[in-house]
Parts: C-alpha cells; structure tokens; sequence
C-alpha cells in the first residue's frame, strides 16, 4: 500500500524527482489553525475567489457540501440556498454586516449587487444558516479590466477602479453580462454596479456603499412547468452609511441602510396581458453596535419592511431588536461565547434569540466545539399574501422557530493536513411550507408543524508542495428530515439533498493553475447525479488568460423538479491589473 501511493505521488510530481521516500514538508494553509470559533464554518477565501470557477458570486456557494444550491438558471438570474435542510426563505443573508433579506419572497434574497472585484471572502455559518459576504476594502489605486465570452452568445465586461478623493480610498466597478440562455426563453442581461468610500480619521471611520443589480431574463419554467415562456424583470438598489468610532474603553458603529427591489413577472412573453405582476418592496433599518474592551457587546436594530404590489397589494411591518451577549473568550484551553437577544414585530409580538457557544482545546492543534442557536424567521408577503390559480398565500402564518445543535471537531495534525467535522441536530416548529393533499389542489402556504433534521459534516483537506498537484479537499454532508406533515405533497420542506460530495483537486504547473471541482447529489425524489467544473489560468505579467468550464462532461440532471440543469458552458477570459 505505501508503495502504492509513492508511485501515485511519483505521477503526479514528474518534475520534481522520483525518491522512495516523500517527504510532506509544512506549508501555509488557510486552515493551518484551528480557529478560536465555536462554530462550524465553511470559508470562501480570497484565494476560492481567485481560483474557482463561477459565473455569479451566488454560484461560490455550492461548493460546500452543508449547502444546497438549487439553480433555475446560472449566472445569478435565480438561485435558491438551503444550508443543512433549511429552504430558501430561512437563511439569514448580510452583506458588510447588515441583513439584506428580501421580504418579498426569499427567491431574491441571494441578488447580491456587487462585482467578483467587490469581494473580500464568504462565511457560511453553518448551524446558524448565516452567509456573509464580506466587502473587499478599496486601495488608493488599482484598475482590473476583464473581458469573457463563450458558448449560447455569452459576453462579459468587467471594469473596477481603485483611486482616493482627499483622505478617502474609493472603488468603482460596473458589469455587464448577455447571453441568449442554454435553453429557449433563459437568455438574460445582467447590469452590476457599485461604489465603495472609506475614509479613516485617527479613531473614526466613515463607510458607504452603493451597489445595485438589474437583470432581465427568460424564466422558462422557473414557477410553473405550465409556463414555458415567462419572463422576469429584477432591479435592486442597496446603499449603507456606516460611521464607526474605536475609543479607549469601546467600540461603536452606528449604520443606516436602505435597500429597495422592483420586480416585474410577466407569465407568458408571447401574451403579457394574460397576467403580470409587478412588485416593489423597500426596507430601512437602522443599526447599532457597542462593543467594550471586555468583549461584552450589545446590538440594537430598528427596521420597516414594506411593499406595494399589483398581487400582494399595500403591507408595511416594523421591527425592534436588541441583543446583547459575550465576543468568545478562551480561559485555559475553553473558548465560551453567549448572547441573547428579543426582536418585536409589529405583527408577531415579542420573539426570542440566543447562541450558546463552547470549545475545548486539549491540544493546539486539536478542537472540541459544541454551539446552540435559537433561531426564528416570520412569513415573507408572499407567503402572507400572494394569490393566483396554483398557489394561495395564508395571512394567518405564525412564526416559525428552531432550535439548532452542533457537536464536532476540528484537527490539524500538521500544518499541510486538516480535518473537520460535525454532527448536527435542527429541531424546527411551526414550520412554513407550501402544501396540499391532492394534486389537483392549490399550493397553500401552511405552518406544518414539528420537522426535525440531522446529519453529519466531514470536511478533510491536505496541501502538497514541490508538487503538480497543490491540494485536494474534500466535503461531504449527510442529511435527513423527518416527514411529519398531515400533508401528502410539500413544495420546499422535503425537497432536498439526503448526500452530498464536494471535492476539489488544485493543479500548478510551472505557473499553469487549474482546479477540477466535482459536486456529488443524491436527492430524496429526483435521480442522484455528478457534475464537474473545471477552470485554467495563466497569468502573464498584468495579464491573466482563464478557460472555465461548468458541468464540463454535460450530465443531464435537476435541482429543482422540472427544471433543467445548466447544460455545459465553457467561456474564455483575459483579464488586466494594475
């Protein structure tokens, strides 16, 4: 066996020599340390960012195996997120810290209006069904020019400027993508903005953001297998104001945020009189956070959702929240972190929060955690109050609550080999749902009781150097729910993966980069399938030349019922920075 493998590594590192001996010698790697977190967490580095391939922020998602993300076309025009059997209306979504959910419907939650030159890294909070996008800083100068085009007519532009005004560092950046779609009615065109200011002054920060999305596409399918022509017209604008203070005794942000998204269905392009709806939902919040030298912190948020549709007619709702708790500390070799918190909402009342989180070092290289998340999440409008001939909302939807548990493990043995993982245990009531018993009924949203989730987590990964192959990494979860619905048929709820497989295999060759991503499902109600992407790159001087390639061997598969997945798309980039 151990022969077995030298001559495998021998293979793989032609360049480097034959010895009977290979020695793995200690290089950097992102999860060299195990982190002083008491939470499972999945990270999408910069480096991820750089290296894989994806056609929309969104899409760096599916590459862990805790999520689920389930396409209606690529490129960001829809993608629904679950994370450990969550749908898509339960994941808490923030970008630079502030939660920018759509209380529309949780299909839009996902619209991040950025630019690939935008983000800094990713954080999937596993057990707290939290992802955060967290913003690139802007530098004082710097320009990156980026140009793609590939199969279906697909055409990418890319620009993003980096330049100062007074004391200030600022970031501009504009995209635009056109494509006619792998299928009929899936062509699409996507307009991408956003401005980034960051002024620092000794101890006080000024930040703002801008950035919006406009896309307009095909929705074949997307709602209803009935409908092979509809079409959907998406625009978002977010903007953040954020002004921090870092004083002897504490810290203080105090953000102000805005975010407003239209969108208008038309069910038939052929017929746009038969039926459209058109829906524009605004939410402001104010937020903030005091943090003291201790690492006691306390958080307050004020923040009104509201919407006006052709549909769903004239809502408004408002919530209060405070919370308050302990930043982890460690004592000895414990790592402890707790907060508690009440949100009141105008329609729901008082409604209660809380993370416990504990960690155990009997090593330096090796991490015991435990956390526990009490978790909520009221109706979206549409859940409250859409109508149509398939599907009725219910304006009596209750809240929906969780209480979330993770046991794992984290171990470095050495500092190129890294294992992680969890069991996990989501006990979720009042869940919200789409159901109905015959087939010929409506889809009618409902609070159907207790779910329950459990599974497990096991990510290992291992960096070579002085070899063709950098690294292999490796995720897989298992999942299962419980069906404890007086329902015969559910929309969402128990649509989901029972197994799922990630891996990643990292190429160099002499300045050659290429990584070959495979992503394994196994659904409980559609057929199991294997897809792989695949991206190269070389970079010369300023310049880099990138072939990606998704589902590269064109594997015929759904994420959704009676949708197809993306067929194979390859494109070709070149891209300069300076």
């Amino acid at each position: 066996m151990k022969k077995s493998i030298i001559l495998l590594l021998g293979f793989l590192c032609p360049l480097y020599g034959y010895s009977e001996t290979i020695t793995l010698e200690p290089i950097t790697v992102s999860r060299s340390e195990p982190k002083n977190e008491t939470e499972s967490i999945d990270n999408v580095s910069q480096a991820d960012i750089k290296n894989l391939p994806f056609s929309s922020l969104e899409e760096l998602l599916d590459y862990s195996s805790s999520t689920n993300l389930k396409e209606r076309a690529p490129f960001g025009i829809q993608q629904d997120l679950s994370i450990r059997g969550s749908v898509f209306e339960d994941a808490y979504v923030t970008l630079g810290g502030v939660k920018i959910n759509d209380p529309q419907t949780g299909h839009f939650t996902l619209e991040i209006p950025l630019t690939s030159a935008d983000l800094e890294e990713i954080d999937i909070y596993k057990n707290s069904q939290k992802v955060d996008f967290k913003l690139k800083q802007p530098k004082e100068k710097g320009m990156l020019l980026k140009s793609s085009f590939g199969q279906y007519a697909l055409w990418e532009n890319l620009m993003s400027v980096n330049f100062p005004i007074l004391e200030s560092k600022n970031r501009f950046s504009v995209e635009h993508k056109i494509s006619k779609g792998s299928r009929a009615d899936t062509d699409f065109e996507i307009y991408n903005f956003s401005y980034h200011s960051l002024l620092n002054l000794n101890n006080r920060e000024l930040e703002f953001l801008f950035g919006s999305t406009k896309r307009d596409f095909g929705a074949d399918s997307f709602y209803s297998s009935r409908f092979r022509q509809e079409e959907e017209h998406i625009n978002q604008r977010f903007f953040l104001a954020r002004l921090g203070m870092d004083e002897e005794l504490f810290k203080l942000n105090n953000t102000a945020y805005f975010r407003r998204h239209g969108d208008k269905f038309i069910l038939d392009r052929s017929n746009p009189s038969l039926s459209t709806n058109i829906h524009t939902s605004y939410v402001y919040g104010l937020k903030e956070e005091l943090d003291f030298r201790n690492d006691i912190f306390t958080n307050l948020n004020i923040e009104e959702e509201k919407i006006d549709s052709t549909n769903l007619g004239k809502h408004s709702r408002q919530r209060k929240g405070i919370l308050a708790g302990l930043h982890e500390k460690q004592a000895g070799k414990f790592l402890y972190s707790v907060s508690a918190g009440t949100d009141y909402y105008s329609k729901w009342g008082y409604l209660e929060n809380g993370r416990l989180g504990l960690g155990f070092l009997p090593r330096d290289n090796f991490k015991l955690r435990f956390s526990y998340d009490r978790l909520w999440r009221a109706p979206s409008f549409t859940e409250l109050y859409y109508s149509d001939a398939a599907n009725k909302g219910n304006p009596n939807l209750g809240i929906q609550r969780s209480n979330n548990f993770d046991l794992g493990f984290d171990f470095f043995p050495k500092e190129f080999l890294g294992i992680s993982s969890s069991i996990f245990l989501k006990d979720q009531y009042d869940t919200i749902d789409w159901v109905r018993n015959n087939p010929a009924d409506l889809w009618q949203a409902a609070n159907v009781g207790n779910v329950k989730a459990y599974g497990i987590d096991v990510s290992p990964e291992i960096k070579f150097k002085d070899c063709i192959l950098e690294k292999i990494s490796v995720g897989y979860t298992y999942l299962t729910l419980n069906k404890e619905s007086p329902f015969a048929f559910s929309k969402y709820v128990f649509d989901y993966d029972r197994h799922k497989i990630a891996t990643n295999f990292g190429f160099n060759y002499k300045g050659y980069l290429a990584n070959l991503i495979s992503n394994f499902a196994n659904p409980v109600d559609r057929r199991k399938y294997v897809t792989f992407d695949l991206k190269l790159e070389k970079k010369l001087r300023d310049f880099t030349i990138a072939l990606e390639g998704v589902n590269i061997f064109n594997k015929s598969y759904e994420e959704l019922k009676d949708i197809d997945g993306t067929k194979r798309w390859y494109k070709l980039s070149v891209a300069y920075e300076f």
